[in-house]
């Protein structure tokens, strides 16, 4: 699956950590593992998240978000040592999920891209986000290129 150009751009993410690469994430050929590069978006997701739903807005509305689908698209190697830009955004909204978009960048380069759809849940069952919680996600939507 080729991801959409415009996702290839670091102007499309409205939010970026930075995330260091580390010697235990290498592969045999000197490269950072393809399972690795799981937790370098793991990263970006998180600092989205954490972005959006503060701790006390998350306890506020019970929520408890769940990641129920990932995709990697992987487009270039990324090496040891340096930093790793992780940009996200939020793709789709729906009623009681959401889809964040990432992409991972090197030397400025985007060497792949993901997209988690995380869902709201009641401990049982999908639970509708929170109004509060829609408005705070459209904050962080995907710019236009």
């Amino acid at each position: 699956m080729k991801p959409d150009p415009v996702r290839l751009l670091a102007d499309t993410y409205p939010l970026f950590t930075t995330v260091p690469s580390r010697f235990r994430d290498l592969d045999t050929l000197g490269h950072i593992n393809n399972v690795a590069i799981g937790s370098f978006y793991e990263e970006g997701r998180a600092h989205l998240n954490r972005t959006a739903f503060p701790a006390e807005t998350r306890h506020a509305n019970a929520m408890r978000l769940l990641i129920a689908d990932t995709h990697i698209a992987y487009l270039a190697e990324a090496h040891y040592p340096g930093d790793l830009e992780v940009g996200a955004g939020v793709l789709r909204i729906g009623r009681s999920s959401y889809t964040v978009a990432l992409g991972l960048f090197q030397n400025g380069v985007c060497v792949g891209t993901s997209e988690s759809v995380m869902v709201n849940t009641d401990g049982e069952k999908p639970a509708p986000l929170p109004e509060n919680g829609v408005a705070r996600l459209e904050r962080y939507r995907l710019r236009e290129a």
